[in-house]
């Protein structure tokens, strides 16, 4: 009896671990799929996305510093702080300037596709694997295993 249980439990587990296996390379493959077709045929589906990401900052508190630096009630140490967040700030911009927040997105997606594809697969073959090993190979087409 105990045998039987422990059985049954082995076998609840394999076909898990090979579902969720199976769940991780269809996850991967249909990020995939979206990621060509969006690179490829359907353009305009990140249209709205390159749009957001030309936003260009809100100046009010830009001004603002800048008003600063030349303010005659701030310290030298004050005004050097002001001055190096003004060069951070710059630079900054330069380097958000340079980024196509699409491609980035794209990149993240296809990389979480991918590792969904290199988890999946392997998980799926060697549960699959044990489950016909242990279970006998599956039967052709139009066989039955009566004779």
């Amino acid at each position: 009896m105990e045998r039987n249980r422990n059985w049954a439990v082995r076998t609840v587990y394999l076909y898990v671990a090979t579902l969720v296996g199976l769940g991780l390379i269809i996850s991967g493959g249909v990020q995939s799929f979206e990621l060509l077709l969006r690179s490829t045929v359907l353009r305009q589906a990140d249209a709205e996305e390159y749009i957001w990401g030309r936003q260009p900052p809100m100046p009010y508190m830009l001004d603002t510093v800048r008003d600063l630096a030349g303010n005659d009630s701030l310290t030298a140490e004050q005004k050097a702080i002001v001055e190096r967040w003004l060069q951070d700030y710059e630079r900054w911009e330069t380097e958000r300037g340079g980024l196509d927040p699409v491609a980035a997105r794209r990149e993240r997606q296809a990389a979480t596709a991918l590792a969904l594809l290199f988890v999946g697969i392997p998980v799926y073959a060697y549960h699959w694997l044990i489950i016909r090993k242990e279970f006998g190979r599956v039967l052709p087409v139009g066989k039955s295993s009566d004779g």
